[in-house]
């Protein structure tokens, strides 16, 4: 579809700056309004159609999508290192950002971020994103465990500082009660994210057995519920991504 307008969005926490130009780069509207769906969706409205709507990637970029979608011909969700690439200038501010933005949209210059159409495909990768993140925090609890005991000129294997039932005997080794206590606390963030982490996994795993698609990833040696999720999302994501949709 050919567009008659084309709308930036800089999207903020508080403030969203928003300009809207001709085809042929004539600035018709420019405007700073709160970060709340009703002024998005009145934005949206206010410019001449056919639209599309450019804003790059976020924390509040699928939001945002959502909240326009219905309204505009098409929203595009990009890349901001790239635009950073091609820009070079390192000029950041609000005022610049939407119309660079815009003229990056009319020269077909823009690497779209894939967001999933469904709002359940969009959840379900969240959920394989925070169990991953999960992970990474159960890593970096048991990092800090091994180091307290290193500082200690302790030297341990990972399975015996780790067990339950060894962990008395590995505490009794530091000689001194504030280490003790410290590392005591250690363990107990571990105890309390790896709770978490497999409370998250089971989760997913009832989420996979569900999904007809990922059932089948199941059946292949190797691949258990996190993995066939992740590559559900990956193979949306590539797939999204080569057919133009966000």
């Amino acid at each position: 579809m050919k567009l008659r307008t084309y709308c930036a969005l800089d999207v903020h926490h508080s403030h969203t700056t928003f300009e809207a130009q001709t085809a042929r780069g004539m600035v018709i509207c420019r405007r700073d309004v709160p970060t709340e769906r009703g002024y998005l969706v009145d934005l949206a409205r206010s410019v001449p159609g056919p639209k599309g709507v450019v804003l790059e990637e976020s924390s509040m970029a699928d939001w945002a999508m959502r909240v326009l979608q219905p309204y505009v011909a098409e929203v595009i969700v990009c890349d901001p290192r790239r635009n950073h690439l091609i820009t070079k200038d390192g000029d950041k501010t609000d005022e610049v950002d939407p119309g660079k933005l815009n003229e990056l949209y009319r020269l077909g210059a823009l690497r779209p971020v894939h967001h999933p159409v469904r709002q359940s495909m969009a959840d379900l990768r969240a959920w394989v994103w925070v169990y991953l993140d999960q992970v990474k925090l159960v890593t970096a609890a048991k990092n800090k465990l091994k180091a307290t005991f290193r500082a200690a000129g302790l030297q341990y294997s990972e399975g015996g500082i780790y067990h339950p039932g060894q962990r008395e005997k590995w505490l009794r080794k530091l000689r001194r009660a504030t280490v003790r206590d410290r590392v005591a606390e250690l363990y107990g963030n571990v105890d309390e994210l790896t709770i978490r982490r497999d409370r998250m996994h089971e989760r997913l795993t009832r989420i996979a057995r569900r999904h007809p698609v990922t059932k089948r990833f199941l059946d292949i040696p190797g691949y258990g519920p996190v993995r066939s999720l992740t590559f559900l999302n990956s193979y949306s994501r590539s797939r999204g991504a080569k057919m133009g949709k966000v």
